[in-house]
């Protein structure tokens, strides 16, 4: 008797992924359950990218000019026909039980409205938990505080997605965690204490891009602050601690005018106020945690 596929629709955008896009697929596939549906949105690529797919009869190719990687997953979105939609970047990998693991999480929690989970760097080790796995329930403002989720591990609720819009693509590089804070606001978030995915760290990406990712949060947290159901002071310092982190990224990154920039903006805009209580309840415990994390890596 065959497996019943899982009622998922698995978005890959791509732009220019023929190296890596087969091994993405094949991870896709391994999956058991394996989903219902694989969409692979092509954006404009100008390589081999459309051929690799045509090795996959299981996926639907969609092609469309280049617009970057929020159009290229709406438009995937609004190819879905399952009731959830799990994304995966084309250079990443899924790890085995992705899906089993995340929709057996959501039956748990039926008010769940998206499910994501802890990443590898690809090159760090991975071993497949023998006990009981931990979750972590995260409500909105917890997001607020820090995205917690790696796009290529989260699966959320397709009328979820359809009430949200979608990714912003005048948000490229924090609009996943923009559409996670606009999720956040139908419904409780999961998070299972495991890695789901491997993830392929470029030195050219979005995240590297210090001062865009932090002209995109603000912008971002502009927009949050009319819609917030936190009090003015709270969100005051959530904000604070933002700007204090990119204070601290400038500086790590050898970028000191930069840091020294985000410092005077604190001050203009009147958040200097907030700096201690931003500083104790959020930048330090972060910065804890880092040093924590390396040293168990070292």
């Amino acid at each position: 008797m065959s497996e019943q596929p899982a009622p998922v629709s698995v978005v890959i955008a791509a732009y220019n992924a023929q190296r890596t896009l087969g091994d993405a697929l094949a991870s896709v596939l391994r999956q058991s359950p394996r989903p219902a549906q694989l969409i692979v949105v092509d954006d404009g690529s100008t390589d081999d990218t459309a051929r690799v797919v045509a090795g996959y009869p299981e996926a639907q190719l969609i092609r469309q000019p280049n617009q970057g990687p929020s159009a290229a997953r709406n438009t995937g979105i609004a190819a879905a026909t399952q009731p959830w939609v799990a994304f995966l970047d084309a250079d990443d990998l899924w790890l085995p039980g992705r899906l089993a693991r995340q929709l057996t999480a959501a039956r748990r929690h039926p008010g769940a409205v998206l499910l994501a989970g802890d990443w590898v760097r690809t090159g760090e080790e991975y071993r497949e938990p023998t006990g009981l796995v931990g979750e972590t329930l995260l409500g909105y403002r917890d997001l607020l505080v820090m995205n917690r989720f790696q796009t290529s591990t989260v699966l959320v609720r397709t009328e979820v997605l359809a009430d949200c819009g979608g990714f912003d693509p005048t948000l490229d590089g924090a609009e996943d965690w923009d559409l996670w804070l606009r999720c956040a606001k139908h419904g409780l978030s999961v998070k299972l204490d495991l890695p789901l995915a491997v993830y392929r760290d470029e030195p050219a990406g979005y995240s590297k891009d210090l001062p865009r990712l932090y002209g995109r949060m603000l912008s971002m947290l502009d927009r949050e602050r009319a819609g917030t159901a936190l009090t003015a002071a709270a969100f005051a310092r959530v904000l604070t601690w933002h700007h204090l982190r990119f204070a601290v990224a400038f500086l790590l990154a050898g970028k000191p005018a930069l840091s020294r920039g985000v410092l005077r903006e604190v001050r203009l805009t009147g958040l200097a106020r907030h700096v201690p209580g931003a500083a104790v309840g959020y930048l330090l415990p972060f910065l804890g945690s880092r040093v924590r994390r390396r040293l168990r890596r070292a």
